[in-house]
């Protein structure tokens, strides 16, 4: 009865995967990711070029969020019997243990999520489950296989370079039984990693090592500003002084209370770094989702199991894989803003070290994980029909998805050339009108691929000042400057939460009235004029 319990739950997993999505409309970043498929590389500014790659079946269905997910669909599938063989090799061979560890690893929240949401860690997760795999069965009985470890590894890489992350782990592993390291084939696997990785190597080279120098900004400073070459000659924008003539035009529009910002008071440093510290710990716990419950009650209720580990060394590599993710950027948290997803790769150890020491019972396993497909499954649910009571300008699932379809029809309707502020927004109306020439102007907000890559910037300056006239979709309430341009007209673009977009053009009439109470994005569009030289 488990086993075939837990095989309709595996089902139940593939289907809400896939209605997820069919369902739910590309989020930001994904949207962003979808856009790099168009201009295949041996890399981007942001990141490697596997997630590129996994999304490029999008381009034969152009709008199509399932196609630009199938690569995402596909390798969570493939990951199961991965999984489940790397299981059985750590000694999991009891058909309940094997079930259960199977399910915290495919079914927590994260994973759950990761089978259908595309982004970088999407391709090196299932490279890091591979080379777990294959580093198990050369520390076991094959030693050659750590070339096949190498190889994942270096494919990894090529999704995203946490991957680095393996190389402790496979270390603790080799140490657990030095005489390991006395033979050729740990040293060979390393060579093929570097020769998999090679042309992605190539590419950083001829690039200005630019992906690496915006990650180890990012990570370790959080500066997101990068020195490099521009694909682009439009000027950058400046911001606008406030007694300019687009702080005139912003203020004819009013926002409600709530969405004002305001200033917070500053936090002691100290007590900065324990929040973060402890948000990150929060988040890592968050990602199990419902199987939180029956992981805390078998600690708490001291359940504990007769491990069964077949040698000393599989017992460590499965050790390091759960502790040394998770561990490392618990390090870096107090001094550095660390994404829940980053280390998300320690779930795979964490599921064979909780399975070798605690007993679980397979209903509250089951249970845990029913809930968590059908969290997501309301999740998705929600961006179509909103809960009641929400707060839709704060609702993050709203604010990634909601609107994008409604504004890129609106602005192909524009008799102008259209750009953009951020990378997110281009990238969203790419998916949704693929035809309509977009793309991001420089300074107003977060460099990207797109201000970097030339083929990503259909406009040019001279174009711009033939055409006389250009809009410019922003965030920001008061409008940036733009040398060499005059703002003309501002409209305030609203997605509503009840439906549609509403437009209101400043000072259109005396008094201004808000259209909708409840928004979920807010954008203004600036029509300038452009000075002919």
């Amino acid at each position: 009865m488990p086993r075939t319990a837990f095989l309709i739950l595996f089902v139940a997993l593939a289907l809400t995967r896939l209605v997820n999505a069919i369902w739910l409309p590309p989020a930001q970043d994904e949207a962003y990711y979808f856009f790099w498929s168009r201009f295949l590389d041996g890399g981007y500014f942001d990141h490697p070029p596997l997630v590129a790659f996994l999304s490029a079946a999008g381009n034969l269905v152009p709008g199509s969020a399932l196609m630009s997910r199938l690569g995402t669909f596909l390798l969570s599938l493939l990951a199961l019997p991965v999984l489940f063989s790397l299981f059985c090799r750590m000694g999991l061979k009891e058909s309940s243990r094997l079930w259960q560890a199977l399910a915290l690893a495919s079914c927590s929240a994260a994973a759950v999520i990761q089978g259908y949401i595309t982004t970088p860690d999407i391709p090196m997760i299932f490279c890091w489950i591979l080379a777990l795999h294959e580093a198990a069965a050369a520390l076991d009985d094959n030693p050659k296989r750590w070339l096949s470890a190498g190889f994942f590894t270096g494919l990894g890489f090529m999704g995203k370079y946490t991957m680095a992350l393996i190389g402790p782990v496979f270390l603790i592993g080799l140490l657990a039984r030095p005489h390991h390291l006395k033979r050729p084939w740990p040293y060979l696997g390393g060579l093929v990693c570097v020769l998999t990785l090679l042309p992605h190597l190539l590419w950083l080279q001829q690039n200005d090592w630019i992906t690496l120098r915006f990650q180890f900004g990012r990570g370790l400073m959080s500066v997101y500003t990068v020195d490099m070459q521009k694909g682009t000659d439009l000027p950058p924008a400046v911001e606008a002084p406030k007694d300019g003539v687009e702080a005139r035009l912003a203020n004819y529009f009013k926002l409600p209370d709530d969405e004002i910002k305001k200033p917070k008071p500053p936090k002691p440093l100290w007590l900065k770094r324990i929040n973060n510290f402890f948000g990150y710990i929060g988040g890592q716990i968050g990602l199990w989702g419902l199987l939180l419950v029956p992981i805390l009650i078998a600690i708490f209720k001291k359940q504990k199991a007769t491990s069964s580990w077949p040698k000393p060394e599989l017992k460590a590599l499965a050790w390091a894989a759960a502790l040394v993710p998770v561990g490392l950027f618990a390090l870096l948290s107090p001094f550095q803003f660390i994404e829940a997803n980053w280390p998300a790769m320690y779930l795979v150890g964490a599921a064979i070290v909780l399975t070798q020491c605690y007993r679980f019972s397979d209903k509250a396993i089951l249970i845990g994980a029913a809930i968590n497909l059908v969290i997501t499954l309301l999740l998705t649910l929600h961006n179509h029909h909103p809960l009641p009571g929400t707060k839709p300008h704060k609702d993050r699932i709203l604010k990634e998805t909601h609107g994008y379809q409604e504004l890129s029809a609106y602005l192909q309707t524009l008799p102008a050339p259209v750009l953009v502020d951020t990378y997110q927004n281009v990238s969203q109306l790419a998916f949704y009108a693929p035809d309509l020439k977009v793309q991001q102007w420089p300074g107003v907000a977060r460099t990207s691929e797109l201000i970097r890559r030339e083929a990503m910037n259909p406009w040019r300056w001279e174009e711009l000042q033939r055409a006389g006239e250009f809009y410019l979709l922003m965030d920001n309430f008061i409008p940036e400057r733009i040398p060499g341009a005059e703002l003309i007209e501002l409209t305030e673009v609203l997605d509503c939460f009840d439906g549609g977009l509403k437009t209101t053009v400043a000072f259109s009439s005396s008094i201004y009235t808000r259209p909708c109470q409840k928004r979920v994005h807010r954008w203004s569009l600036g029509r300038y004029k452009v000075a002919v030289e």
